[in-house]
């Protein structure tokens, strides 16, 4: 098992920070059903069902990952992401909102779906989650960890920051100019 951390601040960012760091991962949560059930559970959407097909569907499942990251990734750098990624992504919401319905939750309605909650509904709530993000923003707030890749959406009141984690990245960028310039 990896630890799960926590800190994209949307459900679409954590899931594109479901692999180590990019280009070259160590871990990937995706790569295992018990890791993607438990990655499920920390961000709130518990999986009740895994199918008999699960490695099909992890399969699907990190390929829609790398989907959204290609969408939000260049959104992060101020430039604007692929078509073919935009259509990818609203595909997936189409067949969300296709096999769903709106159930009350409070002062709003949220998509629900029939059964089980699965690796597909998941992807589905990813869906809903990018399609909220892409429509309603913030992107101006969108931020890419220079160490690892990760992605954020930057809530922070001056707008600047700049690490997936201080306690992660961060310390080791700054461990790492510490060392750099006393070194010499």
């Amino acid at each position: 098992m990896v630890e799960i951390e926590i800190v994209g601040n949307a459900l679409c960012l954590d899931f594109t920070n479901t692999v180590s760091a990019r280009p070259v991962a160590r871990w990937d949560v995706l790569a295992a059903a018990d890791d993607a059930a438990d990655w499920a559970a920390a961000v709130g959407h518990p999986l009740t069902a895994l199918p008999a097909n699960v490695s099909a569907e992890l399969a699907r499942t990190r390929e829609f990952r790398e989907i959204v990251y290609r969408v939000f990734r260049p959104l992060a750098n101020g430039e604007r992401p692929d078509g073919d990624d935009l259509d990818a992504v609203m595909r997936e919401y189409a067949d969300a909102a296709a096999a769903g319905s709106l159930r009350p939750g409070g002062n709003t309605y949220s998509l629900s779906w029939p059964g089980g909650r699965t690796l597909r509904t998941l992807r589905w709530e990813v869906a809903v989650s990018s399609l909220e993000l892409l429509t309603r923003g913030p992107l101006d707030r969108l931020g890419e960890c220079p160490s690892c890749s990760w992605l954020f959406l930057d809530t922070s009141k001056n707008g600047r920051r700049r690490w997936c984690s201080m306690a992660t990245c961060g310390s080791r960028d700054k461990a790492r100019r510490y060392y750099a310039r006393h070194s010499t």
